[in-house]
C-alpha cells in the first residue's frame, strides 16, 4: 500500500510566552456570561474544575483573574482554540464569509465559486436567489505522530447553500410556494450563535403573512413574510431550483455538488488553499505567529492494512466474498420456507399489471438476477395480490384488512409504496400504516417503488437482487456469517436512540434505546428497546437496552460456567463515564460468578473532519481496509474502496473513526480494527460493503423507521418487544 495522505497540516507556533488566565470553581453559566460579553476579545476553555482564559485583543480590559505567563507549547488544548481564532481572523477578507466558527466555516461571495449561479445564472437573468458556494471548513487538532504531539488545521472542502439576503417575501413575490416547507427567523431575538433559528413548517400563506402549522417552536404562529427565510433542506432545494430552473436543475445541481467532492477535486481545493495561506503567518495571541507548515502523512500517524475478511456460506464453505453463496447456497434456510412461501401483495389497482410483471422478473430471474429458487433454496413463492383503490392509506388499509380476511397465514407481505406518499407523515402513509399493521401480527413485509419497477432491466437487476436478499434474511434466513478464529464467545452490542415521531421542531419527550445484538461471526440475535423516555435521559434509556439485550442472549446462549465473554459496545456518541461504569456493572451482574468477562467500548463516528487521501489512486480513495492510528486509543478505518466507488459522481468515502472509550478492558485496537472493517462487510440488505458497520446501519434504520412509525396514531412500539424484535424487520 502507498503512503496516504490526510487532510492535517501541521501549524508551526512561534517559541514564545502565552499569558494565561486562570479562574478556579468552573461554572457553566459563568463560562456563557463571558463567551457572551468578551468572546471576540478573549478565548475560553474549560480545563477540569477551572476556567481558562486568553487575551486575544490587548485594547480590552483585563479580566479579573490570576494570570500567568506559559510556554505556548504547554498550555494544551488552549492553544487549538487560538489558531482556529487567529486563522480565523487572517482569512476575512471582503470576498470572504464566515459562517460559523464551530467549526470554522468560510465561503467565497466571488460569482465564480457560486455553482448556483455558474450553472443556472444566464438561464434565469439573475432571478435565481440560491446560491451554492464553495468554500472550507477547519478545525484544530492536536495530532499525535510518532515523533510526538503537534498542533495542526484539519482543513475539508465543502460546498454552502445559501439565499443571499432574500427572505421569503422575495420568494412570495416570485410565487414561490411555501407550503410544507421550514423556515428561519432573522429576528435578532430569535439568532443562536449569531444564526438564524428553526422557527417551524409553513402551513398557509396569505399575501406576505405566513402561517405555520402544528409542527412549530413556541406558541408564536405568525410571521411576516420579511422576518423569516428559507430553510435549504433537501424538500427546499429541489423545489427552489424546479420553480426558477426547471425539474432536471437540482440533479444538475448535486452532480457538480458531487464532482467536486470527489477525492481528485477535494484534493485539489485543500492543498490550492493551504498553498495560498502558507505565505503568511498569523497572529494567535499578541506577539505570537503561527503558520503552515507541512502536511502530516498516514506513516507519521501509523498506518496498517486491516485484514478483509472472509465468509461463511453454505455447506460451511469459506468465500472470500458475499458472492460465494451462488455457488454453495445460504447458510441457513428455515424449515417454514423451504416447501413454499405464502405472500401477499399489496398495490394500486391502477399499477395491477406492472406488479405482476415485477413479481415475476423478481421470482424467476432478470439480467443477473437468479430466481429466488434457485439462489435462496427456498419453496415457490405464491403471491396473492390485494388491490387498493387508490393510493391513500385509507384504501390500502382497506386492501390490507382484505388480506386477512382472506384466512391466509401470511409469511411475507410485499407493498406497492405509491409515488406521491413516500414522504407522506403518519396515517396519511399508505407504507407506515400497513407495515404497522403486518408487525403487530409478526408478518415481514418488503416494500417496493414505482421507480424501481421502472428501471430498465440493466439497473433493475441489481435492486431485485437487493430485494430478494432482504426477503431470504427477512424469512428467518442466513444467508452468510463472518469467518472468525477466536474462541471466545463474543457477544456485539450496537447501541442506539430514536425519537417517536418525525416533527422537526417538536419536543423530544418520546425518545426510546435501543440496541442490536450480534455474535462475533455476524450472526443477528436480537433488537431491544428501552421504555419510552425524554431526550435528557436518553443514555440512560440506552443504557437499559444494552442490559436488556445483554440479558437475553445470555439466556438464550449455551455459555457455560467459566467461559470467556467479550462484550464489544459499538456506540453512536460519547458515552459519559458514569453510564458506561453502569452498563459495566449491570451487565457483569447478570453475568458472574458464571462467567469471564471483558469489555471495549467503542464510539464509532461517521461525521468527523479527517479524511485519507491515495496519491497513486485515480480519484485519491484509499484501498478497502486502509487503517490510520491517530492516537493511542483512536484509530481511522477505510472500510470503501476504490471497487466499492464505482462512480466518479458518488462522492468521497469518509473513514470510520473508532475511538476506545475509557472503561474498556479489551483494548486490542488492531483486533477491533479488523472487526469494525468486517461488520461493514456484513450487512443483509445487499451484497456490497457498506459504508458503516451493521451495529451502527441497523441501529440506524430501527431509529428511522420507529420515528416514522411513531408518528402513527396508533403505533405501539412495545410491539418490538415481542418475537417482532428478533426478526429483521427493518431491512
Amino acid at each position: 500500500m502507498s503512503a496516504l495522505r490526510t487532510n492535517f497540516i501541521l501549524i508551526d507556533v512561534d517559541d514564545a510566552m502565552i499569558d494565561v488566565g486562570t479562574l478556579a470553581s468552573y461554572d457553566k453559566e459563568r463560562h456563557r456570561a463571558f463567551e457572551d460579553a468578551h468572546g471576540m476579545d478573549y478565548v475560553f476553555r474549560r480545563r477540569g474544575d477551572s476556567l481558562q482564559a486568553v487575551r486575544t485583543n490587548l485594547s480590552a480590559a483585563l479580566l479579573d483573574m490570576k494570570f500567568e505567563p506559559r510556554p505556548a507549547n504547554k498550555i494544551g488544548k488552549l492553544l487549538n482554540l487560538l489558531i482556529e481564532r487567529g486563522f480565523e481572523r487572517s482569512v476575512a477578507k471582503p470576498k470572504i464569509a464566515l459562517i460559523r466558527r464551530k467549526p470554522l466555516t468560510v465561503v467565497s461571495l466571488e460569482p465564480k465559486n457560486d455553482i448556483a449561479n455558474t450553472l443556472f445564472g444566464r438561464r434565469t437573468q439573475g432571478r435565481f436567489p440560491l446560491h451554492v458556494r464553495r468554500g472550507f471548513r477547519m478545525e484544530a487538532r492536536t495530532v499525535y505522530r510518532k515523533a510526538g504531539p503537534a498542533p495542526a488545521l484539519v482543513i475539508d472542502a465543502i460546498t454552502h447553500s445559501d439565499l443571499g439576503d432574500a427572505t421569503c417575501a422575495d420568494l412570495i413575490a416570485d410565487d414561490f410556494d411555501l407550503r410544507g416547507l421550514y423556515v428561519l427567523s432573522l429576528d435578532p431575538a430569535d439568532t443562536k450563535h449569531g444564526r438564524p433559528t428553526m422557527v417551524g413548517q409553513v402551513i398557509q400563506v396569505e399575501g406576505t403573512t405566513v402561517h405555520l402549522g402544528s409542527d412549530r417552536r413556541g406558541d408564536r404562529a405568525q410571521y411576516e413574510a420579511s422576518t423569516i427565510t428559507l430553510d435549504l433542506g433537501p424538500a427546499a432545494l429541489q423545489r427552489l431550483a424546479a420553480h426558477y430552473v426547471g425539474a432536471e436543475a437540482n440533479q444538475e445541481l448535486w452532480d457538480e455538488r458531487n464532482l467536486l467532492a470527489t477525492g481528485s477535486q477535494r484534493w485539489e481545493r485543500i492543498s490550492r488553499f493551504v498553498e495560498r495561506l502558507s505565505q503568511d503567518s498569523f497572529e494567535i495571541a499578541p506577539g505570537v505567529k503561527a503558520r503552515l507548515s507541512g502536511w502530516v502523512t498516514a506513516h507519521e500517524l501509523g498506518q496498517t492494512t486491516a485484514s478483509l475478511p472472509k465468509y461463511i456460506v453454505g455447506g460451511n464453505k469459506v468465500a472470500d466474498s458475499t458472492r460465494g453463496l451462488f455457488k454453495s447456497g445460504p447458510v441457513y434456510v428455515p424449515s417454514s420456507a423451504q416447501h413454499s412461501v405464502r405472500a401477499c401483495v399489496l398495490c394500486e389497482n391502477s399499477r395491477r399489471r406492472e406488479v405482476e410483471l415485477f413479481l415475476k422478473a423478481l421470482s424467476d430471474g432478470e439480467g443477473s438476477h437468479r430466481p429466488l429458487v434457485q439462489t435462496w433454496k427456498i419453496g415457490a413463492i405464491s403471491f396473492t395480490i390485494f388491490d387498493a383503490a387508490s393510493s391513500s392509506a385509507s384504501d390500502y388499509q382497506k386492501a390490507f384488512q382484505t388480506a386477512i380476511d382472506a384466512g391466509t397465514k401470511w409469511q411475507l407481505a410485499l407493498v406497492q409504496v405509491p409515488s406521491d406518499t413516500q414522504d407522506a407523515p403518519g396515517d396519511q402513509n399508505p407504507y407506515l400504516v400497513t407495515k404497522a399493521k403486518f408487525l403487530a401480527r409478526n408478518v415481514p413485509v418488503q416494500e417496493f417503488r414505482v421507480e424501481t419497477m421502472e428501471k430498465p432491466t440493466s439497473q433493475r437487476q441489481w435492486a431485485l437482487g437487493g430485494i430478494g436478499l432482504q426477503i431470504f434474511s427477512k424469512l428467518g434466513g442466513v444467508p452468510w456469517l463472518l469467518q472468525t478464529k477466536t474462541r471466545v464467545h463474543e457477544l456485539i452490542l450496537g447501541l442506539g436512540s430514536a425519537s417517536l415521531g418525525t416533527t422537526r421542531c417538536g419536543n423530544r419527550d418520546r425518545v426510546v434505546g435501543l440496541t442490536t445484538a450480534f455474535s462475533g461471526d455476524g450472526r443477528y440475535y436480537l433488537t431491544e428497546t428501552s421504555r419510552i423516555v425524554k431526550y435528557e435521559e436518553h443514555e440512560g434509556a440506552v443504557v437499559e437496552s444494552a442490559v436488556a439485550a445483554f440479558k437475553r442472549v445470555r439466556a438464550e446462549m449455551a455459555w457455560r460456567p467459566g467461559d470467556s465473554v467479550r462484550v464489544v459496545l459499538h456506540s453512536f456518541k460519547d458515552l459519559r463515564k458514569h453510564h458506561l461504569e453502569a452498563l459495566k456493572g449491570a451487565v457483569v451482574g447478570v453475568a458472574e460468578p458464571d462467567l469471564k468477562v471483558d469489555f471495549s467500548f467503542l464510539h464509532l463516528a461517521e461525521q468527523h473532519p479527517i479524511l485519507l487521501f491515495d496519491p497513486s489512486e485515480q480519484q485519491q480513495i484509499p484501498p478497502r481496509g486502509a487503517v490510520v492510528h491517530i492516537g493511542r486509543y483512536e484509530a481511522l478505518v477505510a472500510v470503501l474502496g476504490p471497487n466499492e466507488i464505482r462512480n466518479d459522481r458518488a462522492g468521497f468515502p469518509r473513514p470510520i473513526c473508532i475511538k476506545l472509550q475509557e472503561g474498556s478492558t479489551f483494548t486490542d485496537l488492531g483486533y477491533l480494527s479488523d472487526q469494525v472493517l468486517a461488520f461493514a462487510a456484513l450487512s443483509w440488505r445487499n451484497f456490497t460493503p457498506t459504508s458503516v458497520p451493521i451495529t451502527v446501519l441497523y441501529a440506524e434504520l430501527i431509529a428511522d423507521l420507529l420515528g416514522r412509525l411513531g408518528s402513527l396514531s396508533r403505533w405501539d412500539p412495545d410491539i418490538l418487544r415481542g418475537d417482532a424484535g428478533t426478526s429483521r424487520w427493518f431491512l
